[in-house]
């Protein structure tokens, strides 16, 4: 596990080209949601937003984690000349709406099925705190306010009472442990419909056995992706203040994102693909 770690490391410097369509694509999500933000003004308007976005992320992941898999196999392909290396990856761009031809309905899936589980896990966290610890206050998620600002969020909070802060917090801890589980039994989820089912549901079924049949290489896995998740975090909350400082931390954001991605499906390749 240690020599893939170390060696992801060059082949993502190989396959950085999937950092370009990655920045343009949250970029564009980034302008929608702006405009969303400051434009919805009632229920039909937050509806059609919602879908918008939802084709946006469907979308955007079908496109660029299809281009993964391309930039991968490029990656571990020897070229005898320079030119041909760069030729091959610069029609890499061509995998993008092949992409999106190919997985648009299975990220539609995935996006749906992940919005349903995430508010039964978030309707099970209220009702488990409202019962044991207290009850919490959500009367102000109105249309108006499910787009509002951090610093609009940080002003509703500093007016709630010790209590209702005691209970959020229980609220936020339970949902955090119960995503964190559900983070690591899909851990393979997105490269088994991209190399092996396309159908979301049976794919999230297999890759959950994969997770099972590799246990513990998949646990030490996804605590070496969550410690990289932190220590970035923690830079990007540091260096906030600093314009210069969180450009940087902003690119080593989007490297380590890169990484991440071209981490779980190496490791995916090499334990399940290459043993076939």
């Amino acid at each position: 596990m240690f020599r893939l770690f170390k060696s992801n490391f060059k082949t993502t410097n190989d396959c950085i080209i999937l950092a370009t369509p990655l920045i343009i694509f949250l970029s564009i999500l980034g302008w929608y949601f702006d405009y969303a933000k400051n434009s919805v003004d009632n229920i039909p308007k937050l509806i059609l937003a919602f879908i918008t976005i939802l084709i946006m992320i469907a979308g955007c992941c079908s496109a660029w984690f299809y281009m993964t898999k391309k930039t991968l196999s490029l990656a571990n392909k020897v070229f005898v000349f320079d030119k041909d290396r760069i030729k091959a990856f610069q029609s890499l761009i061509l995998s993008l709406p092949k992409g999106i031809g190919r997985f648009f309905l299975s990220f539609l899936g995935v996006i749906s099925l992940t919005g349903l589980t995430y508010s039964i896990v978030f309707i099970f966290a209220a009702f488990i705190i409202n019962k044991y610890v207290g009850t919490i206050d959500i009367e102000w998620l109105t249309s108006d306010n499910l787009l509002i600002s951090t610093k609009e969020l940080l002003e509703e909070i500093s007016t709630l009472s010790n209590e209702e802060l005691i209970t959020i917090n229980c609220w936020y801890l339970l949902v955090t442990a119960i995503s964190t589980i559900l983070s690591f039994f899909t851990i393979f989820w997105i490269p088994e419909i991209i190399y092996s089912e396309k159908n979301p549901y049976k794919a999230l079924f297999n890759s959950i056995k994969k997770v099972f049949i590799t246990f513990s290489k998949s646990f030490f896995l996804f605590i070496y992706i969550n410690i990289i998740i932190a220590i970035v975090t923690i830079l990007n909350t540091l260096l906030l203040v600093h314009p210069i400082a969180y450009f940087f931390v902003l690119l080593l954001y989007y490297y380590f994102l890169v990484y991440i991605v071209v981490l779980i499906f190496s490791y995916y390749e090499q334990t399940f693909i290459k043993k076939q």
